[in-house]
């Protein structure tokens, strides 16, 4: 898989809606990357203004991180329904000659807030997707954006010891940890490796028997 073809999937914008589900195979990643996604907590309402930030790859195929306009969580008393941006990834795995969507998410992404006194300027936000339990092939997905041009990378470790390092490329996170559950780690680096912030989730207990760090969305 080269560069430009990668770059040939990242410049599909503005693409009509379709309904899809995870278990959908197809000839080329290109057909399950352009379907707009579900927004968050509804399984029906489709992001407006899709579109595809970035294409990744991970051990078992690509990763896509794309951008929408959703209903707000919020009430509004206005007449017209208000938005709000939205991520979303898609994790696509090969096989042989066909693609299948493993897994999708999404979550509201809103710009962060002005630093006031007192109060830290955010460096990141990120939110984290993982497969349901039973599945066989277990994966995590780190996804988000960078905030400030300080952090040169984010440091990721998962619960199955697995480290991954992004750069932000656009200034978008994307990171698949095949076989991991969640989290036990994030740092944000500056360009000599200095941690910035760090994020330590509370390890939990699985269902298994072994601790895991638990799943988080949060910002750093």
């Amino acid at each position: 898989m080269n560069r430009r073809w990668l770059m040939g999937i990242v410049g599909l914008i503005c693409l009509g809606t379709v309904g899809y589900t995870v278990s959908i195979v197809a000839a080329t990643p290109e057909e399950m990357l352009r379907r707009p996604f579900s927004c968050p907590g509804s399984s029906k309402a489709e992001a407006k203004d899709f579109q595809v930030l970035t294409v990744r790859k991970w051990e078992k195929g690509i990763v896509a991180l794309s951008r929408g306009n959703c209903p707000s969580e919020a009430k509004s008393l206005q007449k017209e329904a208000s938005v709000q941006p939205a991520l979303s990834y898609r994790v696509v795995k090969r096989n042989g000659m066909e693609w299948s969507l493993k897994s999708t998410g999404s979550s509201f992404n809103q710009n962060p807030d002005k630093p006031t006194a007192g109060k830290q300027q955010k460096l990141i936000r990120y939110h984290v997707g993982r497969t349901h339990p039973n599945v066989k092939e277990r994966h995590t997905v780190f996804y988000g954006e960078i905030f400030s041009p300080d952090v040169a990378a984010v440091e990721v470790v998962f619960d199955n010891g697995k480290v991954l390092r992004d750069t932000g490329t656009n200034g978008m996170l994307l990171l698949v940890g095949s076989g991991a559950t969640g989290i036990c780690d994030v740092r944000a680096l500056g360009t000599d490796n200095q941690i910035l912030q760090r994020d330590e989730p509370i390890p939990v207990r699985s269902p298994m028997g072994s601790n895991t760090c638990q799943p988080i969305s949060g910002q750093l």
